[in-house]
């Protein structure tokens, strides 16, 4: 697997690198993105990693002409903390985001979750619902579902590894914010995601968590 790093900070990349490369990633560091964006759009990379501080850099029209060329996954590095900058980074081009400052191992756990997620079927079909995992749509008796935000992601997650702990289910999806909050309110959108398709879609796994409906 390659992976390209365009971060300005040489510090902060070749930590990057020296992690990434003990798991047996191949890792191009980029620090001067004017210089070389362009030519490393010729080359074939199976992920993209952008500082999205870096100086000048609008990185939706960056993560825009990225997608209009290929389907490199895109990982955005970020300090900003603000709530509608979040809901941007979700609705931009980007597969994901990490705020700074950040583990390097949680940067290489995400790089993992996409990875295996573009290994599995695109289309995922339980009885009468088709789930499309690439345009995030839902059909069900060929009439579309339309989920929020953080309930596609709940059942996204939960399709992609079959069986999750409630635990690794918040602190996935709700990292950055106060997890016992969301511990309190992710029934909530268990619930929702049941009424939309199916009761049974997500089975509860009493103390523990939820699997998927086989």
């Amino acid at each position: 697997m390659n992976i390209l790093i365009i971060e300005d900070n040489i510090d902060i990349s070749q930590n990057i690198k020296n992690i990434l490369e003990l798991d047996w990633y191949k890792i191009t560091q980029i620090f001067d993105w004017k210089l070389w964006l362009e030519k490393a759009l010729q080359w074939d990379f199976d992920m993209i990693v952008i500082d999205l501080m870096l100086p000048n850099l609008n990185w939706m029209k960056v993560c825009k002409g990225i997608r209009e060329k290929k389907d490199t996954p895109i990982i955005i590095i970020t300090a900003k903390q603000d709530d509608d900058d979040k809901i941007l980074l979700f609705e931009s081009w980007a597969d994901d985001y990490i705020v700074k400052p950040f583990k390097i191992r949680e940067l290489e756990m995400r790089i993992k979750a996409i990875f295996k997620r573009l290994k599995k079927d695109i289309i995922i079909k339980i009885d009468n619902i088709s789930i499309d995992l690439k345009t995030k749509t839902i059909q069900k008796n060929w009439k579309e579902v339309n989920l929020k935000l953080k309930e596609f992601q709940v059942l996204e997650y939960i399709l992609n590894n079959k069986t999750v702990s409630r635990t690794d289910l918040i602190e996935y999806i709700w990292w950055w914010e106060d997890l016992f909050f969301w511990d309190n309110n992710l029934d909530v959108y268990i619930s929702c995601i049941r009424k939309k398709l199916n009761k049974d879609i997500i089975k509860t796994i009493k103390w523990y968590g939820y699997s998927i409906k086989n």
